[in-house]
């Protein structure tokens, strides 16, 4: 089972409509996951796409040629699905939050996962090393056998991505600041104004304590959606690996904390 983890943020100020999933108290992770599977499949469906909205693209690029547009693939929502959890765990173990929006049905439409890096800036490699080996713990290894062949290849990508992106962030973000992990819309839910609604909060939080907001996007349009939050470009890069096609349109973006006037 999963260790317990703390999360030092405690209870925070939400807005109507939005609700914090996790970051209020000591939980266990494996529990956790368990507890949050509806948060996990938004999370899911969003990283995946559909054939009407675009799939997260540095996914899609990890993923291959082989899952690309596949969108019911069981191998594809799989292993989406085994990195999602990723998320959610590493989320916990860095001691972060998680807040949700409703949808008018009332289910979850949208999902923030933020860790919080207020002491040393960006983690040192040990240090990053060991909150991914406790994150993967209490999940177990990835659904490699729905992939097949495609995984040894997907499972490369997936470390030049991580390897890259990592790289960026010594650049700009040698500083306290905060990582949005994760910002995910539910495919039926985009264009009611969730992602607002939780990013804001997220926005908010950052500020009282003085803190730079960073994440990483794909594409123009996400890059436009983030500027209305208050975050700027610091680099546009591209993501790599041997003969593969280019993942063009990788964005490293900041978001500096606003002084009260």
């Amino acid at each position: 089972m999963g260790s317990v983890v703390s999360s030092p943020v405690g209870e925070l100020a939400v807005a109507t409509g939005v609700e914090q999933l996790v970051g209020q108290r000591k939980v266990k992770t494996s529990q956790n996951l368990e507890a949050n599977w509806e948060a996990i499949g938004v999370m899911t469906r969003a990283f995946n796409g559909t054939p009407e909205t675009a799939p997260e693209g540095t996914t899609d690029w990890i993923l291959g040629p082989t899952l690309r547009e596949q969108w019911d693939h069981p191998g594809r929502r799989a292993v989406i699905e085994w990195l999602m959890k990723v998320e959610w765990s590493w989320c916990l173990v860095s001691g972060g939050f998680a807040l949700g929006a409703r949808k008018p049905d009332g289910t979850l439409g949208a999902v923030v996962l933020v860790s919080p890096y207020q002491k040393t800036g960006i983690p040192g490699d040990i240090t990053d090393a060991l909150e991914f080996v406790r994150a993967l713990r209490p999940i177990g290894m990835p659904p490699s056998k729905k992939v097949g062949k495609a995984y040894k290849r997907m499972r490369a990508r997936g470390f030049a991505a991580k390897d890259a992106i990592g790289e960026v962030k010594k650049r700009h973000c040698n500083c306290p600041h905060a990582h949005v992990r994760v910002m995910a819309v539910d495919p039926d839910a985009q264009g009611l104004g969730l992602c607002g609604k939780v990013m804001r909060v997220v926005n908010m939080w950052a500020d009282d304590l003085r803190l730079a907001l960073w994440l990483e996007t794909y594409g123009t349009r996400n890059v436009a959606i983030y500027e209305r939050f208050g975050y700027k470009t610091m680099e546009h890069f591209a993501l790599k690996y041997k003969d593969d096609p280019v993942h063009e349109d990788a964005f490293g973006m900041m978001r500096l904390p606003v002084k009260e006037v």
